[in-house]
């Protein structure tokens, strides 16, 4: 096929990247329309909302996410580019900021819109699907998959499980965003954000209103009754339960209010926990199988933590897989077709230090 090109190696190159950024930049058109879209559509429903959680969101983004690139690119510059590792930063904010920009300030409206929307699903579709979901959950595993899972894990391994499920998932979300936003892979690119854009929109939006539900945790709060008094009685005895307990007093006492709160709304199906996990689990899977495994196996912990803590059931996490993998194998398929057919080399991971 190369050989009745007629062209060069380097003209071939160069012909591919230019063709790759034109289909990338039309396809970002669109992604860049569907994810305002989605904003506009939760500020239009909800403006009082939507305007106090964007000012609620913007003083942590300002704080968090500088402080998580300064330590991604640190270490990325110490493992890559360790002669020069301030250079090779410095380096990278020059030459992909612009690019970068657009992707954070879209996950920022994006993640404004989802909490916006994930408080008013009760409003709009009151939970109905917990007593469903619970004894689906029941009959495919022949028990309550929290008391399984309580069973085998002892409590001072829970401290894992409750770290990672909090702080370790949320560090692995913004990280792998931001690697992606400053990554100059443009098709690769691409494909992630897609994907995150529909897994956010159908998984924490659409299925979350369709099949609207609280989870197990707050099951007997909302719908009277102790069907679920065994799981409160065993985070009760766990003494690394405490994040559970005080974030889930939150959330139902934000619940009740029926005001905005940073990180407010109540939600199980699909799990947006697991979502991510496995859209970052196949996203890994893309560069090795040490990264694969990495990945899967943070994903399984996070399916795990999610039935362990109560805030799920297990067909949660069982829909958020599917959902996600199906997804992802769409945007390989459709959003840059040609993009399968081109070396990576063509756009390597991350720039080389200017001064070699």
């Amino acid at each position: 096929m190369r050989a009745h090109s007629g062209r060069s190696g380097g003209d071939r190159r160069f012909t591919d990247l230019h063709d790759l950024d034109i289909a990338a930049s039309r396809s970002g058109w669109l992604l860049t329309a569907l994810c305002l879209a989605y904003a506009a559509t939760a500020l239009c429903l909800q403006p009082g909302r939507y305007l106090y959680l964007s000012e609620s969101y913007a003083r942590p983004f300002l704080l968090f996410l500088p402080m998580l690139l300064a330590a991604g690119l640190g270490v990325i510059g110490l493992t890559f580019a360790r002669p020069h590792p301030t250079r090779f930063m410095l380096d990278t904010l020059k030459q992909r900021w612009l690019a970068a920009a657009p992707v954070i300030l879209l996950f920022f409206l994006g993640v404004t819109a989802f909490t916006t929307l994930k408080i008013t699903i009760p409003d709009i579709v009151p939970f109905y699907a917990d007593h469903m979901l619970a004894e689906l959950d029941f009959r495919l595993h022949g028990t309550d998959p929290w008391a399984w899972a309580h069973g085998i894990v002892s409590g001072p391994v829970s401290a894992i499980i409750f770290a990672y499920y909090g702080y370790g998932w949320l560090v692995q979300w913004f990280g792998i965003l931001l690697f992606v936003a400053f990554w100059n892979s443009p098709a690769r690119r691409l494909r992630y954000l897609w994907a995150f854009a529909l897994t956010t929109v159908l998984c924490g939006t659409v299925l979350a209103t369709a099949l609207s539900s609280a989870g197990p945790i707050f099951y007997d709060e909302i719908h009277g009754g102790d069907r679920f008094a065994g799981l409160q009685m065993a985070l009760a005895r766990n003494g690394f339960a405490g994040s559970v307990h005080v974030y889930a007093d939150y959330l139902l006492a934000a619940y009740e209010s029926g005001r905005p709160h940073l990180g407010g709304g109540i939600s199980a199906m699909p799990s947006m926990h697991v979502a991510i996990a496995t859209l970052n689990a196949l996203f890994l899977s893309s560069f090795s199988r040490r990264w694969a495994i990495a990945g899967w196996s943070f994903a399984a912990l996070i399916l795990f933590g999610s039935v362990y803590t109560g805030w799920h059931y297990a067909v949660d996490g069982y829909l958020s897989v599917l959902v996600v993998s199906l997804l992802w194998h769409l945007t390989g398929r459709f959003v840059l077709p040609r993009a399968s057919r081109i070396s990576v080399e063509i756009a390597p991971a991350i720039p080389e230090p200017v001064s070699r």
